[in-house]
């Protein structure tokens, strides 16, 4: 197994040379996270899409920067905002149709707001999202995430009971952690959903985000509990680079994870 790197382990360095720097460490899979809206231009997509060709890396994934924006422009009560700005994710997902990808990656709304919007609401929302993709061929998909709504299992489970066969998940292991969920818990129920997994490693309560590799979480048991549910994604490693030498994390990383799959 070849596992891939996200340009948000480099972050804030420019989108483009975290980029450079994930394919010189040879990982041939990678996630874009695209950080400003110039990003999603033809031009500079398309030069991402250069630089892949000729390093020969396969982009699986791309996140939008608007995650952060997802909660008051998306998933808000205001009806005529959410119509203003989902123009935006039609942008995210041809960009990531441009350069390949299968998949985008979603935060949604965040948990305990002023003013809930109804989860039937939301699924609607996300539902209007998901088309979007498949007009180019991508998946959009919920990634659990810690204080959102996202975190919580039994909100998971409701929304695939509401979109069915079109759910589906990014599956991170630190924001499981950092809502408190044993990931395996959450693995347990979500397992079926899953395309698309963000790697990290934890010594818990020191740490709940370091390289794999660098901390106590059981990887062997991850792949095997994905490889019996016949998973087909990939897996990233995304890690902060806060306080670590992120290219140093990551090649070591790379090499102890392909010593257990």
């Amino acid at each position: 197994m070849n596992v891939g790197a996200s340009t948000s382990c480099f972050y804030p360095l420019e989108t483009e040379k975290a980029f450079d720097k994930v394919c010189k460490l040879g990982f041939d899979k990678a996630e874009i996270f695209f950080n400003t809206s110039s990003e999603l231009e033809e031009p500079f997509v398309n030069e991402l899409k250069n630089k892949a060709d000729f390093y020969g890396v396969n982009v699986l994934s791309t996140h939008p920067f608007s995650s952060a924006l997802e909660n008051m422009c998306i998933f808000g009560e205001y009806q005529r905002r959410f119509e203003d700005f989902v123009g935006l994710y039609e942008k995210q997902c041809h960009a990531a149709a441009m350069l390949g990808a299968k998949v985008v990656v979603i935060h949604g709304a965040r948990d305990k707001r002023k003013i809930e919007l109804p989860d039937e609401a939301y699924f609607e929302r996300f539902s209007k999202l998901i088309e979007i993709g498949k007009k180019e061929g991508v998946m959009v998909c919920q990634e659990n995430v810690h204080i959102f709504k996202s975190q919580h299992i039994a909100f998971c489970k409701r929304m695939r009971a509401a979109l069915g066969d079109d759910f589906h998940m990014v599956f991170d292991i630190k924001q499981s952690i950092r809502a408190g969920y044993d990931p395996f818990v959450f693995l347990g129920e979500m397992k079926d959903s899953i395309v698309h997994v963000h790697l990290s490693d934890n010594r818990v309560p020191e740490s709940d985000c370091l390289a794999p590799g660098k901390g106590n979480f059981d990887f062997g048991r991850l792949f095997k509990t994905l490889e019996e549910a016949s998973y087909k994604g990939d897996y990233v490693i995304e890690i902060y680079s806060k306080g670590i030498d992120v290219e140093s994390d990551l090649s070591f990383s790379k090499e102890y994870l392909k010593g257990i799959y």
